[in-house]
């Protein structure tokens, strides 16, 4: 069987993108032309670098971005690059050198029949009328390969502009023997070269001068597959070959050349060079076969009212009465066949009720764009069968045009059905802004294609997951600590069961009502709908299987099979490093899991076990509790003489995927969680295996040996547990705190969040010495470069380093600002950088949608997207750090949020920067943003009030209205609430935060005619605005 060919691809594609076609890499046409080529080279992709590009599964990819000549600002950017190679390549191809247009790639002789490596030169030289052409571009060329002629073989590709004619690319031999060194004089046998472009042009000449000079040959039009030598580009004012392949290669390590055929993409013909392929001696281990995941079911809103009536039916009644009349046992076979059961009577619930079931097959690649109807279809057809004319006879004038005008209607004809399709979405979207299906039609305006792993090797991620959650190796503490729980498991661990009395109907029916829709199943294939959906017997089953499982403590065997879906972050995707796992578990055992956090979080709030430093994931708290907290001490120690505050934020290397499983439960009997809840999570933690979803398939299930299951509720609390003896270690050590009213500050926790206070340098140190200790004995890892040291003091333009701190035997950098729960805070303590930050997320945020959006969006849509997206982002933290801001409407304009406000109104109005703020607000019926921040602030005053006098905010808060001018947010809240009601005594009972924010919008709307009076150009819009205003008040 013959060896397949090395196949090496160019292709000037005139654009990634275009109007007409979108991502041209998503194109079918564009797809068959890659086919499975070896590496694919794209020309003049006009491409940054900044978007995707929709890389083929199973390839890496390089970049040479586009650029732009300095100072100009309008048009398109001038080349850019891709270089696409098969992942599994990846050792025998090496990046060498890169320019503005071209590229070297080092390719191994093992893969290529050659006695030398291949290094192969992609590039691009525009033509001779370009700005961005330069006179050196062939003699640069020429000295890159002469210097790499010495290290192997060379081969180079791309768009140079040349046209060669029929002019000679190499020396003649005759009369070589009589020459002086003769025989070291390079020389190549090749077939004639033939080339239907009989003009040579000045780019052609130099092209022939380097190829004789350097030993080069033109590969087009020499060997199989283009002995004709065919034209490259092709439009309706003509023909010419301009791309090549040259190279010094012996001739008989090439197999074949071809020039494809036109398609509407480019004008440009894909070339592709075929190159003998070295036999390897040996296989490649392959990866173990995956497994088919179960199809899952489709809800629609159709669905509900026949999954209703088919629940009804006897078909459904008669097993669930069986199930409700039988006896199952206490123990692992008992409790597994009980959860087989129901989930037959769910399947068959689904299945008479003609859910649909997602199809799992791969789609034939094709535009399955709803817009792209019979009429494209046929436009494509005839298109198609013209090129393969043209391309059979490329002298034929009559045809070349036919093509051109036909390409023509064709691009056409898709811009108008693309246009009128989106204007059709537009106007579905802005019906529905008032309702829940806003969001729902939002995502299908700008759908993106679902891009595969590009890892698609199992072995790869099951290796990976497997490492990242294996067992630890236990050290001396660890082993006495092992054994200590075998001891206090047949001691003290029956006798501490507050949390096994039976589940109660109320319970489940109250779980059962926060389920969310729409949400993905596990590998038992039930959705959270058809749990939501079902009668009142079938509550009583699941309540029957809930009981039976909490009375026998064993969590069952499909429970513990979670999936992983790799989610990129950054980086090399090829590399599993850069991703993160979103573990999905059955839908039905997180209820359970919802209905035993919910009686642990009582009990732990019962029994005072967490620290009241420790707030993450609790009812009732939220990130800017701490944020207040830490600001309010900083504020408070700061204020005092020379005082300073010694601070550590410490940075947990993945502490929930590191979580030592026995330590855990170690933790749960010392925090007195016993009985057979205790039994549970140790079946759920000790049981739990994992396999990796790689599209339609998994790998095999492999034990997760470390770390919290992903996506349980009862995650975040026994995270808690598990670190919770850090606070209190803490609390009782000597080192000093910060003092707030009775309490001593050492640390503030939220989840892993955590800040080590201290006022004196000594106290510090002496915190992280117990934490060393701490982490050291629960085998929790501390990123030693992401943990930094922050001395805050009143001023503080640089941290001072003569105070040293160290973690074991590493010393810790010093910082000025740290980004702590979202918020980068200074060393001062003020909030200037968060703000800035903030903006400039927001702005991104705003931007990456309009990038991503490429046609004109109704002024009402794009309000929707700016109070649910972009003011999110913007006014994180608000609550904190709005009432440090100035409130006066005459100096609001110039705040960095506000300032961002009148950008995206201006943006969305397509005005110029100039036009006035208050026009540009009015005309869109917007009050200013800080309307909104005091309104947060308003709920944040009375949250802080309301909460619970033991928990450090509410401390916090009570310490700053001891001062009232020391209190911004106090004296911002009760101002309010003084201009509301004047002659009414406040407090957190009576403060109605929507009274205050009409109040606000009224005085707002009088300081705004104002000062429309004072500005002439707008007095004749005066009476439009305001009641756009008032209609948006």
């Amino acid at each position: 069987m013959e060896q397949k060919a090395f196949t090496i691809s160019s292709w000037n594609i005139q654009g990634l993108r275009s109007s007409a076609f979108g991502l041209k890499s998503r194109n079918p046409d564009f797809t068959k032309e890659i086919g499975n080529t070896d590496i694919v080279i794209l020309q003049e992709t006009w491409y940054r670098g900044d978007r995707p590009t929709g890389c083929p599964l199973g390839y890496r990819e390089l970049v040479v971005p586009s650029t732009k000549l300095p100072g100009v600002k309008q048009g398109r950017d001038s080349g850019g690059m891709l270089i696409w190679y098969r992942a599994d390549l990846t050792h025998s191809i090496k990046l060498i050198k890169t320019g503005t247009f071209y590229i070297w790639l080092e390719i191994q002789k093992e893969i290529i029949l050659t006695e030398k490596n291949v290094l192969l030169c992609a590039t691009y030289i525009p033509p001779l009328e370009s700005p961005y052409f330069n006179e050196d571009s062939f003699s640069t060329l020429e000295g890159e390969i002469n210097h790499f002629q010495a290290q192997g073989h060379v081969l180079v590709c791309g768009d140079l502009n040349a046209r060669t004619g029929q002019e000679p690319d190499t020396l003649s031999t005759q009369g070589d023997k009589h020459l002086p060194g003769g025989d070291s004089i390079p020389s190549h046998i090749c077939p004639p070269r033939h080339n239907y472009d009989n003009i040579t042009n000045k780019n052609g000449s130099q092209l022939l001068q380097l190829c004789r000079t350097l030993g080069m040959y033109i590969v087009n039009g020499r060997l199989r597959g283009d002995s004709y030598g065919r034209y490259t580009f092709s439009s309706s004012l003509g023909s010419s070959t301009v791309e090549y392949f040259i190279t010094d290669l012996n001739p008989e390590s090439l197999r074949a050349f071809t020039v494809s055929p036109l398609t509407p993409l480019s004008d440009h013909s894909k070339i592709t060079v075929y190159l003998n392929r070295a036999i390897l001696n040996h296989e490649a281990s392959k990866p173990k076969e995956l497994s088919n995941i179960k199809n899952c079911y489709r809800w629609k809103e159709c669905s509900l009212e026949t999954y209703q009536k088919t629940i009804r039916q006897q078909q459904i009644q008669s097993p669930l009465d069986n199930f409700l009349g039988k006896t199952f046992h206490c123990n692992s076979e008992g409790v597994n066949l009980a959860v087989e059961n129901l989930n037959s009577i769910f399947d068959l619930s689904a299945s008479l009720s003609n859910l649909k079931i997602s199809n799992r097959k791969s789609k034939k690649i094709n535009n399955n764009d709803k817009w792209f109807d019979e009429e494209c279809k046929n436009l494509r057809k005839k298109l198609r069968n013209l090129s393969n004319q043209k391309h059979r006879d490329p002298e034929n004038l009559s045809l070349r045009l036919h093509y051109g005008e036909s390409l023509k209607q064709y691009r056409n004809t898709l811009r108008k059905k693309k246009e009128q399709h989106v204007r059709n979405k537009l106007n579905v979207i802005e019906e529905s802004i008032d309702s829940n299906h806003f969001w729902e039609n939002w995502k299908t305006l700008n759908k993106q294609q679902h891009e595969e792993l590009s890892i698609q090797n199992g072995d790869v991620w099951v290796n990976h997951f497997s490492n990242l959650f294996g067992s630890i190796t236990k050290n001396k503490e660890q082993k006495h600590i092992h054994d200590q729980i075998q001891i206090l498991e047949s001691t003290i661990k029956d006798y501490q069961n507050p949390l096994d009395s039976p589940i109660t109907l109320n319970e489940l029916q109250d779980k059962i009502k926060t389920l969310q829709p729409k949400k993905a199943c596990g590998v038992d294939g039930i959705l959270n709908e058809m749990i939501k959906y079902k009668d009142n017997k079938f509550q009583l089953a699941v309540l029957k299987l809930f009981n039976i499982i909490l009375s026998s403590g064993i969590f069952p065997n499909i429970w513990n099979q979670g999936l992983i879906t790799p989610i990129h972050k950054n980086g090399d995707k090829f590399d599993p490093n850069n991703y993160r796992g979103i573990c999905v578990n059955s839908n039905l055992g997180k209820i359970l899991c919802i209905i035993i956090n919910s009686r642990l979080i009582h009990f732990l709030n019962e029994n005072n076990v967490l620290s009241k430093c420790q707030i993450g994931f609790l009812p009732n708290y939220r990130t800017t509790d701490h944020v207040f907290t830490l600001h309010t001490l900083i504020d408070n120690q700061t204020n005092q003489n020379k005082g300073k505050v010694f601070s550590s934020f410490v940075d947990f290397k993945k502490a929930f995927d590191s979580i030592w499983h026995e330590g855990l439960l170690y933790k749960l009997m010392e925090s007195g969680v016993g009985g057979k809840t205790y039994d549970i999570i140790k079946s759920m933690y000790t049981n739990n295996k994992c396999a990796v979803k790689i599209g339609k398939k998994h790998t095999h299930f492999f034990t997760q040996g470390c770390g919290m299951r992903q996506g349980c509720s009862l995650s975040p609390t026994l995270f808690n547990i598990y670190i919770n003896e850090l606070a209190r270690a803490l609390e009782k050590s000597a080192a000093p705190g910060l003092t707030l009213l009775e309490s001593e500050v050492k640390c503030l926790l939220f989840a892993d969040d955590l800040v080590l206070l201290s006022p004196t340098k000594e106290g510090l140190q002496q915190h992280l010495d117990l934490m060393h200790r701490f982490y050291q004995t629960w085998a929790l890892t501390v990123n030693l470069s992401k943990t930094k040291i922050m001395v805050f003091q009143k001023r503080s333009s640089h941290q001072d380093h003569k105070y040293k701190f160290h973690l074991d035997t590493v010393a810790l950098e010093h910082t000025k600002n740290y980004t702590y729960l979202g918020l980068n805070i200074s060393a001062t303590g003020n909030f200037h950088k968060a703000v800035n930050d903030l903006r400039d997320k927001a702005r991104r945020a705003f931007y990456a949608i309009k990038r991503n959006i490429n046609f004109n969006i109704p002024i009402r849509i794009w309000l929707k997207i700016l109070e649910s997206v972009i003011e999110p982002i913007a006014l994180y933290g608000c609550e904190v750090w709005g009432p440090l801001t100035n409130q006066d409407y005459t100096k609001w304009d110039k705040h960095q949020i506000e300032t961002l406000h009148a950008e995206f109104c201006k943006n969305i109005l397509r005005v110029q920067r100039r036009t006035p703020n208050n026009a540009c607000r009015a005309e869109l019926g917007r009050h200013p943003i800080i309307i909104k921040i005091q309104k947060r602030a308003v709920k944040f005053y009375n949250h802080l009030k309301g909460s619970e006098s033991q928990t450090f905010h509410n401390k916090a808060i009570t310490y700053r209205e001891m001062n009232l001018e020391k209190s911004p947010l106090s004296k911002l809240v009760l101002g309010l609430c003084s201009q509301t009601h004047p002659t009414e005594s406040q407090d957190s009972s009576t403060i109605r935060p929507n009274q205050i924010t009409r109040k606000q919008k009224d005085n707002y709307l009088t300081h705004w005619k104002e000062l429309t009076k004072k500005q002439s150009n707008l007095r004749a819009i005066w009476p439009y605005t305001e009641s756009t205003q008032r209609q948006n008040t």
